[in-house]
């Protein structure tokens, strides 16, 4: 395993760098990259998510318990992220570049929120159970120690 100081707190920043290069084309008028980049975004912080959702979390919950409601939280702010994902996703087809960024900027906050709310949750929790299962957790859903799925 490498790099296990880092497994509970995820690249958050990779999903802002995201977004920020879906900013930049926007704004260059470039709608066609927009929707590619968007995809590749949405189809990246899906599989986050679901990670989280039926494999991360579960398991947190199984091993530390949830008496606070933390865990169910956090899956709730998921919804909400997906939420957004989705009315964005219909105003890139509109290829409007004033709606897209006002647009933006709820999702920048959720994310946010959620990446401080989450790195909380993880940060406190001194479990090596759960840093000891990490490439196991990890290759549920093909995922590499970068984070990135492979095939």
């Amino acid at each position: 395993m490498n790099d296990n100081s880092n497994w509970l707190v995820h690249d958050h920043d990779r999903y802002d760098n995201a977004l920020t290069e879906c900013e930049i084309a926007a704004d260059m008028g470039e709608w066609k990259n927009v929707t590619v980049l968007f995809n590749a975004f949405i189809e990246d912080l899906q599989l986050h998510m679901r990670l989280e959702d039926e494999v991360l979390y579960p398991f947190f919950v199984k091993e530390v318990g949830d008496s606070d409601g933390e865990i169910s939280d956090l899956s709730e702010e998921h919804e909400e992220i997906t939420r957004l994902l989705s009315d964005l996703l219909y105003i890139v087809k509109s290829n409007d570049f004033d709606h897209f960024l006002d647009s933006l900027e709820p999702l920048h906050e959720i994310l946010n929120e959620h990446n401080e709310h989450e790195e909380a949750v993880f940060r406190c929790v001194e479990n090596e159970d759960i840093l000891s299962h990490r490439d196991e957790i990890m290759a549920q859903f093909n995922i590499d120690a970068k984070g990135q799925q492979t095939k």
